[in-house]
């Protein structure tokens, strides 16, 4: 399994090589395509978000587990404000690379109503549980623009969605002197089909409007998502801009491959999943 620190310093080690390569690109050539896209632009989000997550653990020994509504069976918080982070870099006229970064972690206690199997391991009716629950994902996306006008643009590309999922169940029983830990983690690359719309509305007010699909198989992966953005922006002055967005992304995969950090258990997940948040973020521009 990658360690997580790890590909936490791929993905920086990715946002300073296009950093290095942005210096080095012409200034006036970029200049031409402003205000509709930005030469590069870094974006400060204060995001509210809406979850709702659905896990099974399948084991090889014991065969398929309960599937857990975190939310609803497991009481944690559906709601979280978190700071997220994102870069853009209009390579050339028509192409444009952007990166958003978010890391939600979330715990709870909760008290099982009924008997639980986690992966390998079986939870007693009348537990008291403790969950906590690590998600970070990456989005990276490019788009090539075969339409762009004075006013609007219009483009297509590829994108990746990088999450790194970790969660640790513990319980005691309440009937019975029962204790137990377990914990599960996994990497994985998620790809997508994406499509991306801009329109200035007037010198100051930009929209910009992405949307990112795919189904498909790889590796241990195999299911679909949506990634979905909107957001309206005042441009206040050459380097600074601010406004709202509205952000979707949901996932429905089965993940084989799932270890737990505990053992050498290999699980599969089945996953549903949606993190939908509404941002207020400040763009510098340079």
């Amino acid at each position: 399994m990658p360690d997580r620190r790890r590909s936490s310093v791929t993905l920086c080690g990715f946002a300073l090589v296009v950093l290095l390569l942005a210096v080095s690109a012409p200034a006036e050539a970029q200049r031409d395509y402003e205000p509709l896209f930005d030469r590069f632009n870094l974006r400060l989000e204060g995001s509210w978000l809406g979850l709702s997550t659905t896990i099974r653990l399948d084991s090889e020994v014991l065969g398929r587990g309960t599937t857990l509504n975190f939310e609803d069976d497991l009481d944690l918080d559906g709601n979280k404000t978190i700071p997220s982070l994102a870069f853009e870099w209009q390579i050339a006229r028509k192409h444009k690379v952007g990166i958003r970064y978010q890391d939600i972690n979330r715990k709870s206690t909760a008290q099982a109503l009924t008997e639980i199997q986690w992966g390998d391991e079986i939870i007693p009716i009348d537990a008291r549980l403790t969950l906590g629950y690590d998600i970070t994902q990456s989005f990276v996306d490019y788009a090539y623009f075969p339409w762009v006008k004075e006013r609007w643009a219009a483009g297509f590309g590829l994108g990746i969605r990088v999450m790194e999922i970790s969660a640790s169940l513990a319980w005691d029983g309440q009937t019975i002197d029962e204790q137990g830990e377990t914990d599960a983690a996994g990497t994985g690359p998620l790809p997508y089909l994406y499509f991306e719309y801009r329109r200035l509305f007037s010198d100051h007010w930009r929209f910009k409007a992405g949307l990112g699909w795919l189904q498909v198989k790889i590796d241990d992966i195999d299911g679909g998502q949506w990634v979905g953005r909107a957001d309206i922006e005042y441009l206040l002055g050459r380097h600074w801009g601010f406004g709202a967005a509205v952000n979707i992304s949901t996932i429905d995969v089965d993940w084989a491959g799932v270890q737990t950090r505990s053992n050498e258990d290999i699980l599969t997940a089945a996953l549903e999943m949606d993190i939908n948040d509404v941002s207020v973020f400040v763009r510098f521009r340079f």
